[in-house]
């Protein structure tokens, strides 16, 4: 989740080439005509009304591991998790998994706000290099419910790399619905999520 040039440049900048715009007759004869003078022309327009406001969606210590049976993506889960405290953990930056001691990680928490339709989400992703013994291939998706918001599978061996998600939701969700953050990959990788944010509008 830019601003191009303002009405109010582009007079300035045409009277100094053309070295007019003084107090001379022109100026005068516009204003007898009731031409407005380039000194009431606002040189920034009104905020656009429909930019909203981004607020938390998660909060970075409350994520917690989901089990087996309310696991939305339990078809890309192993016979056998692997996943204890070490293997994840909460570091300023967010919560951090290390992939050599978790071998398949799906966390939730309630969304703090509501989603509506159109309203970015944004969040960051990063990873380390990513290392393993054969050729593989990660798997990781933020969910709001059913909904995927993101998603990427990620070729291994690779470069560290970080991720400046935002997208538009498709979907509405309440406050309240589960928010999930999924990563499945093989060897010793270490992966850090950071915050993730929702647009709010007034009114």
């Amino acid at each position: 989740m830019l601003a191009g040039v303002r009405a109010g440049w582009t007079l300035v900048l045409g009277c100094g080439l053309l070295g007019g715009c003084g107090d001379g007759g022109a100026a005068s004869e516009a204003s007898t005509q009731g031409v407005t003078s380039t000194a009431d022309v606002p040189t920034a327009g009104p905020e656009d009304p429909t930019e909203g406001t981004l607020v938390p969606l998660t909060l970075a210590t409350a994520w917690s591991p989901v089990p087996a049976p309310t696991d939305p993506l339990a078809s890309h889960r192993p016979a056998d998790v692997n996943c204890p405290l070490g293997g994840w953990l909460f570091e300023p930056q967010g919560l951090e998994i290390n992939t050599l001691l978790c071998n398949y990680a799906m966390f939730e928490q309630p969304a703090r706000a509501a989603v509506v339709p159109g309203a970015r989400i944004v969040a960051s992703l990063y990873h380390f290099d990513l290392v393993a013994e054969e050729p593989a291939t990660a798997h990781v998706a933020l969910m709001v419910g059913a909904s995927v918001v993101w998603e990427q599978e990620i070729a291994i061996p690779g470069k560290a790399n970080a991720y400046a998600i935002e997208v538009p939701a498709n979907f509405a969700a309440d406050a309240g619905t589960p928010v999930y953050f999924h990563l499945h990959n093989h060897g010793q990788n270490t992966w850090t999520l950071g915050a993730i944010e929702v647009e709010v509008f007034a009114g």
